[in-house]
């Protein structure tokens, strides 16, 4: 690659920002690394750690700070923030942003983001903030297919990010520079045709180049900026807009039979990349995106004399924890160099043990012999130890008051120290909840920052996989599932196109999907109990909550049996427990049409029956018309209005016995409304054919339509 003169617009631009914020961010880098160092152990100051080390005195350090840090972390840990995406306009779809969210959690998954974002969530609570960032490429050396990754950025001092910016997302960012120290063997392997700097020498002190070259390493920069262009926005009678990029745009646009209705003066947004040493331009392209895909995650913020003062939870924390160091230390202290506990005996009592007891504060002996008598010969008394005084009563308070104070000041307070005896689990989770909200702001912070990379991912999305391919969806339970993306259907529609429409971030907080499922069978269990109604319209629910293996198997087999679980797009069911479902209702529409075939099966056998009946019935009724003028005749008559009605009962007993054998395959309700039917059909029929003959009708009555 040739030599680039270092006077080159885009170096000198990169190189005058780096001064910029060097300038801007000073103070808050400076601070930010004494906090690094003093959570990570460094607590002393230099002056009289040394002091103290030349007098041969201790320097203890008890780390609190580190323990309450891990606290807020932790918690996080346990409820991630995560991406939901929702359709926003006509053209988008809510199956569709069901497909570009699963594909979020694949590039969250697939790029191990949760160590991105813990990176950086850690370093702001720790010193005020921390980066992750968003970056394509291919999927390996032979694919031309390319992946979105989020990836971290392990030391944020390496980050210079626009000072301009105030979002507490870094969404209007307009330039950001990365750099990274290499050693020279290095970077010759990766460039070999760049300059390394050989033959550099610095001109003079503090000059910029000499920072960014060294005899051993050589600096290089990414640069992150954001170029705009003055461009003719048309809106088109399809409702779409877009700018002239070419002479023949408007010819293009009559060709669509399109006209345009409206045109304003705009702009184009563009980002742009290079990577940079101090002396030339090794790659540079243009983004794909229109965010710069650095992302901060800020701890908290303040504006001071015009200043941004930057900081986390470490910087208020320092004094508490420094005094109880020393006060620690001085305890400690004052108890090492208190006197040892000395022995009272009468002289000449150790006569011939002396070893013995020059070493009995040194060794745990299991005798210690004297004499009874004194060097005169006198009876002496046993010898007694002499206790020294105990550590100044002073030290203990001090160190337990500045313990408490350390606490209030990080907004953390011992769980021993709250209240404690026969209290409610509702007011617990008050107390907790209480404590958490102390340093919630790291959490929200951290959840924009978050949002705000589920918008560069949208952004990326339909220009980073605009072609068909086959891609795993996550879904929000965390099962993988493969869908074909960007399918081009045999009557040229789209399927599952992520190409079109807008889409917007929502995000979601709070418990996972698995604290949630526990959540859900504790509230539902006491519902269910007893009640076996409820269990037969949500015992599917139930069970897919559940952890135990076999859960889901059972959760299937009830969403399979029940017919009011819903079946559409929107739905939690299985895809396969759909299919079955859906072939349950197939069935039940078969039985319904098998049931109606036997309905008329029982009503061809009824007319067949009441046929034969009705030769019979003619004859005696010729009989009980000819005799009809003299009361035994009209007795006949009733009997044979009795006789009418045991034929008509003997066909209802048939007709329940054929249904007997239909009620497994028909619903309920339907099955008594067909039964009801009939019955009510024949027994009108048996009473209108009594009714004529006992005034006297013609016996050759009309058989009703039971079709």
């Amino acid at each position: 690659m040739a030599y680039q003169d270092p006077t080159n617009d885009k170096i000198a631009e990169a190189m005058k920002f780096w001064r910029l914020v060097n300038d801007a961010d000073s103070t808050n880098r400076a601070e930010a690394l004494q906090d690094i160092k003093f959570a990570a152990g460094d607590q002393w100051p230099i002056e009289i750690q040394n002091s103290r080390n030349v007098e041969a005195r201790p320097c203890l350090t008890i780390n609190k700070i580190d323990a309450y840090i891990r606290q807020v972390t932790n918690q996080q840990r346990m409820q991630r923030p995560r991406i939901k995406v929702h359709p926003v306009n006509n053209l988008a779809d809510y199956k569709i942003a069901q497909v570009i969210e699963g594909i979020t959690r694949h590039i969250e998954t697939n790029s191990n983001a949760d160590t991105a974002y813990d990176t950086a969530f850690d370093y702001a609570v720790r010193m005020g903030w921390g980066y992750w960032r968003i970056n394509y490429k291919y999927v390996s050396e032979s694919s031309f297919d390319q992946e979105i990754y989020i990836d971290a950025i392990d030391n944020p001092f390496t980050v210079y990010f626009d000072p301009n910016s105030i979002r507490p997302d870094g969404s209007d960012a307009e330039r950001c520079l990365i750099t990274t120290v290499l050693d020279k063997k290095i970077f010759r392997e990766m460039y070999p045709d760049a300059d390394d700097g050989a033959n550099f020498q610095p001109r003079s002190t503090g000059d910029d180049t000499a920072a960014w070259i060294t005899k051993e390493d050589i600096r290089i920069a990414e640069y992150f900026y954001v170029e705009r262009e003055r461009a003719r926005l048309f809106l088109l009678s399809d409702g779409t807009s877009a700018f002239a990029d070419s002479e023949s745009f408007f010819e293009r646009v009559e060709a669509a039979g399109l006209e345009v209705i409206d045109e304003r003066d705009s702009y184009r947004r563009a980002v742009k990349w290079c990577k940079m040493t101090a002396m030339e331009v090794l790659e540079e392209k243009t983004w794909a995106g229109k965010y710069i895909p650095i992302v901060p995650c800020y701890g908290a913020q303040v504006i001071v004399d015009d200043k941004r003062k930057k900081y986390g939870l470490v910087r208020f924390a320092k004094d508490p924890q420094r005094m109880y160091n020393f006060w620690r230390t001085s305890m400690t202290e004052s108890v090492a160099l208190a006197p040892k506990a000395k022995w009272l005996l009468a002289e000449g009592q150790d006569e011939g043990h002396e070893n013995e007891w020059a070493l009995a504060n040194i060794k745990s002996s299991p005798v210690l012999r004297y004499k009874q008598k004194d060097i005169e010969g006198v009876p002496a008394p046993v010898p007694q130890r002499l206790q020294p005084e105990p550590p100044p009563t002073g030290i203990m308070e001090a160190a337990g008051a500045i313990s408490a104070d350390l606490q209030m000041v990080l907004g953390i307070l011992d769980p021993n120290q709250l209240p404690s005896g026969n209290i409610s689990g509702k007011a617990l989770m008050g107390q907790q909840a209480q404590v958490d909200l102390s340093n919630f702001h790291f959490y929200d912070n951290m959840t924009r920052s978050i949002k705000h990379t589920g918008k560069i991912i949208l952004d990326l999305i339909p220009k980073i996989y605009d072609t068909q391919r086959v891609m795993r969806i996550i879904g929000s339970d965390g099962q993988p599932d493969m869908t074909v993306i960007n399918e081009q259907s045999a009557i040229g529609e789209v399927l599952n196109d992520v190409t079109v429409g807008e889409y917007d971030v929502v995000m979601d907080t709070g418990p996972g999907f698995q604290s949630r499922r526990q959540q859900a069978v504790e509230a539902m269990m006491p519902l269910l109990t007893g009640n076996s109604e409820l269990f037969n319209i949500a015992g599917d629910l139930v069970f897919r909550n559940m952890d135990f293996p076999g859960a889901d198997v059972i959760a299937d087999r009830l969403a399979a049996l029940n017919p009011m679980a819903q079946i559409d797009e929107k739905s939690d069911i299985p895809p396969e427990i759909q299919m079955r479902l859906a072939q349950s209702q197939k069935a039940i529409e078969e039985l319904q049409q098998q049931l109606q075939a036997a309905g008329l099966e029982i009503n061809n056998r009824m007319q067949v029956a009441q046929i034969k009946e009705e030769g019979a019935t003619r004859r005696k009724l010729m009989d009980v018309t000819a005799k009809a003028h003299n009361t035994e005749t009209m007795a006949e008559v009733r009997v044979n209005d009795q006789n009418t009605r045991s034929i008509t009962s003997q066909n209802k007993t048939e007709i329940d016995a054929l249904v007997k054998m239909l009620i497994a395959r028909m619903p309920a309700d339907q099955l008594l409304a067909e039964i009801e039917r009939l019955n009510a059909e024949q027994f009108a029929f048996a009473q209108t054919a009594a009714q004529d003959i006992s005034q006297g009708a013609s016996p050759f009555v009309q058989q009703p339509n039971l079709m």
